[in-house]
């Protein structure tokens, strides 16, 4: 009995700091997105101040196109680093996310097989048939975890190319 209080207070602990783990990462990455975003409204600001005081000494219409291209490609440039960097405070935090999870599901997978293997001696074959099943959901769960870490990173690269080729279609 002195035992089984034991498991239940070492994994209420876990599950608190498995808990405190994922807030903080959480919080921390919307404390980057907020910097971000910040940063890139200073950007923006700045950005437009400098096109409004070039386009204020354009004199002729040639003068107009040559500041139309690189103004299009300075804002497709830094909509891509924005881009780039709020993928990159996503991964960092879901993958300390899916990291806690995975410990998490092992620490689980393990008791529960334990406890299958224990109490798996004399039962049923309808018991051993929920055994394999779980045994299976839980090799799922594991490889869904997996998945979620594969990066998309080529996405954004081949939409800055496509960009970038629209960009000079115009100019």
């Amino acid at each position: 009995m002195f035992k089984l209080a034991e498991k239940f207070i070492s994994a209420n602990r876990t599950g608190l700091e498995a808990f405190r783990t994922i807030v903080n990462t959480s919080l921390d990455g919307i404390g980057q997105l907020a910097t971000l975003n910040l940063q890139t409204a200073r950007a923006f600001v700045e950005s437009g101040a400098g096109n409004l005081a070039a386009l204020s000494e354009v004199r002729d219409l040639e003068g107009l196109m040559a500041l139309r291209q690189p103004a299009a490609t300075a804002a497709a440039e830094q909509s891509f680093a924005y881009s780039r960097r709020a993928y990159e405070i996503y991964s960092e935090s879901s993958s300390k996310i899916v990291q806690v999870f995975d410990q998490q599901l092992a620490g689980i997978g393990g008791g529960l097989a334990e406890a299958v293997q224990k109490g798996g001696r004399s039962v049923s074959p309808a018991v051993d048939f929920a055994v394999s099943t779980a045994r299976s959901l839980m090799a799922m769960a594991s490889r869904t975890c997996a998945s979620a870490r594969q990066p998309v990173a080529d996405v954004a690269v081949t939409g800055r190319a496509q960009t970038v080729k629209l960009i000079e279609k115009t100019a």
